[in-house]
């Protein structure tokens, strides 16, 4: 039996039998309900479900980061991603990216973690790492979230909001603690097999380093504040000869993918094609933005990122919210580097983004190594990612600056070029931090902001549930209240 045939009926056993449509974003589950299931049967389904989440259709965390950091627009005949780009954000805007967080892949994660059978060391180990990885981004997104009592369903239905500032401390800890788990598991301790991790397939050596880079993402999150964070900070949590995330050391996940019914990748299935060959439901209405096809211009990546327009080679975008502009034909839709088969893997971390980050730390002194090196190998696996060749030409046109003064410019820069339509949450979230691209454009023809939105509102859902521990927020704070780590 395929793996995700295995994963649909695991669905039902942990009682979360849904599709990977986009109606299943809609599904409010409950959170009091019992999960009964075995580690082995749990993770591939959080694992599926972090891609949903992550990566998924019209309402996941990339398509809302690709709008905001701007990479996308909707062709001029389409009335699509209006709320995004008119930055109407509200406390019923894009819940799902918080709700979901917690009802799918948190929660079976969480019911891996609570096992305290020895033999489940590994996958104990595991749900700490993915725990770890979805709570940075609802800190990132949100700020305050709950946290500490999170997740206890019937027992505790009106959890504390933790400080964000404590939860990501936390985070660095529970991370360590995965890395311990996995060096010190005896010999009774299963490793997953492929079936049962569809993200890594059992090797722990990456799972370890996939904990490091998390926590190098961590530190650097709160870098470009004073007073977050130290070179001891650095010194305790990553520079532990475990390392990081290196070429060809992409995470990703793929439960088994195929072109058949709730069975496609879930952002294929949004942006490319159904089962019987038409365009999805989404696809023709995505297309480049003006800014974006501009900034690429020389860059061989942009032919694999953005489709060509008809046979030639020309590439062409549009601007945000012009309504009655070009039409989508006469547009750029994603590219076949980002979207080109039904069987395609779900992208957790792409090396290339650990390469930034090692290239960003080495930068500032935080870690031993030469920051152009490994400025010069993100590139090359942004490349190798999209099957672009050699960057070798490329790089001699764009090296790395060697300039304190604007290393961290071009590493943004090119993390933002290596995530385009891949990971936009994380572009997004480095443009609050860093202020990279400095050109970015806030979208035209909106009047609710002269800046894009700095973080996401608490949703109805959470104000009606917990009435007395959600924090109160207007709609002006998705604009003026910043998560701790951003200046």
């Amino acid at each position: 039996m395929k793996i995700l045939n295995k994963i649909l009926i695991a669905l039902f056993v942990v009682g979360f039998a849904t599709s990977c449509s986009d109606d299943y974003f809609d599904v409010n589950d409950s959170q009091n309900s019992p999960v009964s299931s075995t580690p082995p049967l749990s993770l591939p389904v959080a694992q599926k479900y972090t891609v949903d989440v992550l990566q998924g259709g019209y309402n996941s965390m990339n398509t809302l980061g690709n709008l905001w950091s701007y990479s996308w627009a909707a062709g001029g005949d389409y009335v699509y991603f209006t709320d995004e780009t008119l930055y109407l954000v509200t406390s019923g805007f894009r819940t799902g990216i918080y709700e979901n967080a917690y009802v799918l892949p948190l929660r079976n994660y969480d019911v891996i973690e609570k096992n305290t059978d020895p033999k489940y060391t590994n996958y104990v180990a595991i749900a700490k790492i993915m725990k770890a990885f979805h709570f940075q981004y609802l800190v990132d997104a949100y700020g305050d979230v709950p946290y500490s009592e999170a997740l206890q369903g019937a027992a505790n239905t009106t959890p504390v909001f933790d400080d964000a500032n404590a939860i990501y401390d936390d985070l660095i800890v529970q991370l360590s603690a995965a890395q311990d788990l996995i060096t010190n598991a005896d010999a009774s301790a299963l490793v997953p097999g492929s079936g049962n991790d569809v993200m890594l397939h059992g090797d722990m050596a990456m799972w370890s380093k996939f904990a490091n880079t998390l926590k190098l993402r961590i530190l650097l999150r709160q870098s470009e504040k004073a007073g977050l964070v130290s070179q001891a900070d650095f010194d305790a949590a990553v520079n532990n000869g475990i390392g990081f995330l290196g070429a060809g050391e992409n995470i990703l996940c793929n439960p088994g993918y195929s072109n058949d019914t709730n069975k496609q990748n879930p952002f294929y299935a949004a942006f490319g094609k159904t089962v019987a060959g038409d365009p999805a439901a989404n696809a023709n209405a995505t297309r480049a933005t003006d800014y974006a096809i501009s900034k690429l211009s020389v860059d061989p990546r942009r032919a694999f990122i953005y489709k060509n327009v008809g046979t030639g080679t020309t590439y062409a975008g549009i601007a945000q919210n012009n309504v009655g502009g070009p039409n989508s034909a006469s547009l750029s839709g994603i590219g076949p580097g980002v979207l080109n088969s039904a069987s395609q893997d779900g992208v957790i971390m792409l090396a290339a983004e650990s390469l930034f980050l090692q290239a960003e730390a080495a930068s500032k002194g935080y870690i031993v190594g030469d920051a152009e090196s490994f400025y010069n190998a993100g590139v090359q696996a942004s490349f190798d990612y999209l099957g672009a060749g050699s960057a070798a030409g490329y790089l001699t046109s764009y090296p790395f600056p060697n300039s304190t003064a604007v290393n961290l410019e071009a590493i943004i820069y090119q993390k933002w070029v290596a995530l385009i339509g891949i990971n936009g949450f994380e572009s997004w979230i480095e443009y609050r931090r860093t202020g990279f691209p400095a050109d970015l454009p806030v979208a035209p023809n909106q009047t609710n902001s002269t800046v894009i939105p700095v973080r996401l509102l608490y949703p109805t859902s959470e104000y009606a549930a917990n009435p007395d521990n959600v924090p109160t927020q207007s709609s002006g704070d998705a604009f003026t209240s910043k998560v701790f780590w951003q200046n």
